[in-house]
C-alpha cells in the first residue's frame, strides 16, 4: 500500500444471511481514503452506504458476514484482527459520527460521564487521572463550540438541542484523536445554520489535526461544499468514482447524471423535476447484468447479461458500458428524456381554480388571513409555586403573526427548527389550540367554530405531516387509509372517490392498497398521505417538511406531484420547510420566520434575488449550492450561536444577539414590518443598509 493511503479498501464483500436466502449487500467494492482527505459516498437508500460504514468498523449486525475483500488501516488489515483487537482500534484509530446522536447517548448518563467513559476504554483505567480526563472532555467540547463547556458538562443529553448533540458526538469521537472519521448522514436532520456549523467544523478538523473524513450522505449539496472526492453506490456497487469538480461538472455514470438532475433548484422554477423510474432493486431479486439497467435512459441489449466492470475514466471510474474505450464510441443516444415524469396520471376531480398568486390584490382573492395570531404554550406550575404568586412561564412559538395567503399561491414558509414554523401551521389548523388573535378561512374565524363546524371545515383544509408513518395507522392497509376520512365526515357514496382513483392520484399502482404502511417505502409513505389529504378535495394545504429524509429522486417526484396537483386541481399551499432550495424552486411566495414571529415576507424571485433581512440573507448565504466551485470560504457568513429560547426572547430584535448589522437600538426596539416594495415586507431598521451591503454570496474557489 502506498505511503499517502490512510484507508485501503479492496474487492469488499458483505452478505446478510436470511432463512429464505442469502443477500448480497456489497460487491467488489474498492476505494481509498488519504490522509487529511474528505471522502463523500452518495447514492439512494437501499445502495449500501450504511453498510459500507458497519462493515469497515466491524459493527455488522449478527447475521451480516465480510465474505470478501481487505481492509487496511495505515496498512494494518482490519479483517484479520481479533475482537479484542479491533476494540482497540474503534474510536483510537477509526471513529464514527451516527445519524442519529438521540440513540447514540444514553439518556441515563450525564454528557461528561460518558465522554470520559469513552477515554477510559481507550486509555485504560488509572492510567490517566480523572480530572485529567474531565479536562480533556472539556477541551474538546469548547473545541466543537459547546458555551460554558465546563458547566455542561454535568448536563444530560436531553437537555441539548439536536445541533449541540450532534456536537457532542462529534467531540466524543474526537477524544483521542482519529486518524480516520466516518460521519453517517451526520446533518441530515439539522437545518441550515446548524448544518452549516458542523460542516465548518469537519473542515477545520481536517485543516488542524489533519483528521480524514469519509462523509456518507444523500445531501449532493453537501457533499458538493465538503468533499474532495465521491464514490457513488448503488446496489452494493460503487458505479462512479471521482474528483468532487468532475463529478458534478462532467457525470460519467447515468445513475450520477440522474440523481443530479433531481435536485430541485432556482434556476428549474417553472419547470418539471427529473426523476428516475422505478426503486432501487431488492437485494433478495438483483437483476442480471448492470443493477440500473431497469431505470437507465441509455440501456442497450449488452447492459442485461453481463454486469459491467468498473472502466477508468479521465476522472476517475465508472461502471457503465458507455465507458468502454471501443462500446462506447457508437453507444446510441438516450431512449428518452431522463425520469420521465408524466403529469397526464394526475386525474382532474374538479375544474382547476388557480390565479396569479403574484398579481392577486383584491381582497377576494384571500383565502386564509392571519391576524395576530399568538400561540404560547404554558408550563405547569407547582401547587406552592402558585401560593408564591411565581409567575407562569410560557414558551411564545407564535408570538404575532399575521399573513395572508391568496388562492392557489404556494407560500414557503422557512426558518431554523425552534422558529415556530410547524406551531403555525398547527394553529392554522386548529391542530393546537392559539392563545389569541384570528385565523380567516374565506372570512370564518377558524378559532371560533363550534366542534361540528370545525369537522366541516376539516374538508376544505387538510395538513401533509412530516413523519408520514406516525400519521398512517399500521393495523390498517392502505386502502382504508385513504378513504378513512370519507368515513370521519360520513361523505355520501355518490361523492367518494374509490381508492384505486386516490392510488393513481399520487402516481402509485391500485395494488398498493392491500398493503400496509410498514410495507411501503418512504416515497410512497408520503404519497400515500398526500393521497388520503386530498381525499376530501381540501382548497388549503399545510404541508409540513414535505420532503424530509427523502432520497433526492423520490423527493424530485413528490415536489412534481405536490406541483402537478397544484395547477390542476387550484391548490392552495403553505409549505413548511427549513430546505430553501425547495422553496426556491416551488414557492410563489417567501415568509421567514425567526424565535416566533415573521422577519420578511415578499415574492420568491425578489427575496432570492435581493433579501433585505440579515436572518434571510445569512439563510440563503448557508443554503448548500450543487457547484463545488462556489465553496463558502472559511467562517464565512455563519451565523454565530443558536437561536434563543422561545421562552425568554431577546428583547428589541428579536435577532440582534446573532446579527452583524445590530446596533443598540436593535436590543431595545423592535422593529415592525416596513414596506421595501409593493408586496414585499420586512422587519428589521437597517434593511436600506443590508441591501445595500457586500452582497452574500460565496466567492468562486478553485479546487485543486
Amino acid at each position: 500500500m502506498s505511503d499517502d493511503v490512510l484507508l485501503s479498501v479492496e474487492g469488499l464483500e458483505v452478505r446478510y444471511h436470511t432463512e429464505s436466502a442469502v443477500l448480497p449487500a456489497l460487491h467488489d467494492v474498492s476505494f481509498a481514503v488519504r490522509p487529511g482527505e474528505i471522502v463523500g459516498v452518495v447514492g439512494e437508500s437501499g445502495c449500501g452506504k450504511s453498510t459500507l460504514s458497519s462493515a469497515l468498523l466491524r459493527l455488522l449486525p449478527g447475521n451480516g458476514e465480510i465474505s470478501a475483500g481487505r481492509v487496511r488501516l495505515k496498512g494494518r488489515d482490519l479483517l484479520g484482527l481479533s475482537d479484542e483487537e479491533m476494540r482497540a482500534v474503534r474510536g483510537k484509530e477509526l471513529a464514527m459520527i451516527f445519524q442519529d446522536p438521540v440513540s447514540s447517548l444514553n439518556p441515563t448518563f450525564t454528557i461528561g460521564t460518558q465522554m470520559i467513559d469513552a477515554q477510559k476504554a481507550h486509555l485504560g483505567r488509572g492510567q490517566v487521572s480523572r480530572p485529567a480526563l474531565r479536562r480533556m472532555s472539556i477541551k474538546a467540547l469548547t473545541d466543537v463550540g459547546i458555551p460554558d463547556a465546563g458547566e455542561r458538562l454535568d448536563t444530560y443529553p436531553h437537555e441539548f438541542s439536536g445541533g449541540m448533540r450532534q456536537r457532542i458526538m462529534i467531540a466524543t469521537a474526537l477524544l483521542l484523536e482519529p486518524d480516520l472519521l466516518i460521519a453517517d448522514e451526520p446533518t441530515s436532520a439539522l437545518d441550515v445554520t446548524l448544518e452549516a456549523q458542523i460542516l465548518e467544523l469537519l473542515r477545520t478538523l481536517r485543516q488542524e489535526r489533519g483528521t480524514a473524513v469519509l462523509f456518507i450522505s444523500h445531501d449532493l449539496g453537501v457533499v458538493a461544499q465538503l468533499c474532495d472526492r465521491v464514490l457513488v453506490m448503488y446496489a452494493g456497487r460503487v458505479v462512479e468514482e471521482s474528483d468532487v469538480v468532475s463529478l458534478f461538472e462532467a457525470p460519467r455514470h447515468p445513475y450520477t447524471q440522474a440523481l443530479l438532475a433531481a435536485i430541485p433548484s432556482r434556476e428549474q422554477r417553472g419547470g418539471r423535476l427529473a426523476t428516475i423510474p422505478g426503486q432501487v432493486p431488492s437485494l433478495a431479486a438483483l437483476p442480471r447484468g448492470c443493477a440500473f439497467a431497469d431505470r437507465c435512459r441509455y440501456v442497450q441489449s449488452v447492459c442485461r447479461p453481463n454486469e459491467p466492470p468498473l472502466y477508468s475514466t479521465p476522472t476517475g471510474t465508472s461502471r457503465c458500458y458507455r465507458a468502454d474505450p471501443q462500446l462506447g464510441r457508437e453507444w446510441p443516444v438516450a431512449a428518452g428524456p431522463m425520469g420521465a415524469d408524466d403529469p397526464s396520471r394526475v386525474i382532474t376531480v374538479r375544474e382547476p381554480v388557480r390565479t396569479d398568486p403574484v398579481a392577486a390584490s383584491d381582497a377576494s382573492d384571500v383565502l386564509v388571513s392571519i391576524r395576530h395570531l399568538h400561540t404560547y404554550f404554558f408550563e405547569r406550575s407547582s401547587l406552592l409555586a402558585r401560593l408564591l404568586g411565581r409567575p407562569i412561564g410560557a414558551v411564545r412559538a407564535v408570538d404575532g403573526v399575521s399573513l395572508e395567503i391568496r388562492r392557489g399561491e404556494v407560500l414557503g414558509l422557512v426558518g431554523e427548527s425552534g422558529s415556530g414554523k410547524t406551531t403555525l401551521g398547527e394553529s392554522v389548523l386548529r391542530l393546537v389550540a392559539a392563545t389569541s388573535g384570528q385565523v380567516l378561512l374565506d372570512g370564518r374565524d377558524v378559532l371560533q367554530l363550534g366542534r361540528g363546524e370545525l369537522r366541516r371545515l376539516r374538508r376544505r383544509a387538510q395538513m401533509i405531516f412530516q413523519d408520514p408513518y406516525s400519521s398512517l395507522s399500521p393495523r390498517q392497509r392502505v386502502g382504508a387509509l385513504v378513504t378513512e376520512p370519507y368515513r370521519i365526515h360520513k361523505i355520501p357514496p355518490s361523492e367518494q372517490a374509490s381508492a384505486a382513483e386516490l392510488l393513481a392520484l399520487v402516481g402509485l399502482a391500485p395494488d398498493l392498497a392491500n398493503k400496509y404502511p410498514n410495507q411501503l417505502s418512504g416515497g410512497q409513505a408520503r404519497r400515500v398521505g398526500i393521497a388520503r389529504t386530498l381525499a376530501l378535495r381540501p382548497d388549503f394545504i399545510v404541508a409540513d417538511e414535505p420532503t424530509a429524509g427523502l432520497d433526492v429522486s423520490v423527493s424530485a417526484a413528490v415536489l412534481n406531484l405536490m406541483k402537478d396537483l397544484g395547477d390542476q386541481l387550484g391548490l392552495t399551499y403553505l409549505i413548511i420547510t427549513h430546505n430553501l432550495n425547495l422553496v426556491a424552486y416551488l414557492a410563489d411566495r417567501i415568509a421567514v420566520m425567526y424565535l416566533g414571529q415573521l422577519v420578511e415576507v415578499g415574492p420568491a424571485e425578489r427575496i432570492l434575488a435581493a433579501p433585505a433581512h440579515p436572518y434571510t440573507r445569512a439563510l440563503l448565504a448557508l443554503t448548500p449550492e450543487v457547484d463545488p466551485r462556489r465553496r463558502r470560504g472559511r467562517h464565512r457568513l455563519l451565523v454565530p450561536g443558536e437561536i434563543p429560547s422561545p421562552k425568554n426572547p431577546p428583547a428589541g430584535c428579536r435577532f440582534h444577539t446573532r446579527c452583524a448589522f445590530a446596533d443598540a437600538r436593535c436590543s431595545s426596539t423592535a422593529p415592525a414590518l416596513d414596506e421595501v416594495e409593493p408586496g414585499h415586507v420586512v422587519a428589521c431598521h437597517y434593511w436600506a443598509k443590508v441591501r445595500a451591503a457586500e452582497p452574500p454570496v460565496r466567492s468562486r474557489v478553485e479546487i485543486p
